[in-house]
């Protein structure tokens, strides 16, 4: 099993995003990027792999107990590794109420496997390999100021996925967040 924790979109919030991502996508070269699908956005907290799941579920409930709701806002386009040769192309998400980041170490401090540092996004597609062309595009809709509009939710559960072999994600456990 692959397994990972992530925060799932409302429904309003993927409808909006639904309308934002196209214009992104006209903007950018649509040929070099592979787009995630809509019902595959979400906000990754911790990528754990193959990890025993009944374990994981136990460390999540100690960990998550207590944790409160967050409210979180999508911010601007960006991309990983840097600007110049974007391999991965996301918009940032943040907390408009509550803390994102207890939640992140809350998860990471009882997990197996090292971390390289928390960056909340929704991944919008993936170049392999990186592409400077893309970049330069990048770069250009970066500076127009093309943002979604106040695209905003709150989040009610942290969840566990499992990625299946097709791809597909599967949630294998929710917890509950306290208002």
């Amino acid at each position: 099993m692959k397994l990972f924790f992530a925060l799932d979109l409302s429904p309003i919030a993927r409808n909006a995003l639904s309308e934002y991502v196209p214009k992104v996508q006209t903007k950018l070269d649509r040929q070099g990027l592979k787009w995630v699908s809509a019902e595959k956005w979400h906000v990754t907290l911790v990528f754990l792999g193959d990890e025993d799941v009944e374990a994981v579920r136990e460390l999540a409930a100690q960990a998550l107990t207590g944790a409160k709701e967050v409210r979180l806002r999508v911010g601007s386009i960006d991309s990983f590794p840097d600007h110049k040769r974007p391999g991965v192309l996301w918009l940032g998400v943040e907390s408009v109420k509550g803390d994102l980041n207890a939640l992140y170490e809350a998860l990471s401090a009882v997990l197996p496997g090292d971390r390289e540092g928390f960056v909340p996004h929704i991944t919008l597609g993936r170049m392999k390999p990186a592409s400077t062309k893309l970049g330069h595009r990048l770069r250009d809709f970066m500076h127009s100021g093309a943002k979604p509009e106040d695209i905003e939710w709150t989040v009610e559960s942290v969840t566990l996925f499992n990625t299946k072999p097709d791809g597909a994600y599967e949630v294998v456990a929710e917890f509950p967040l306290q208002r």
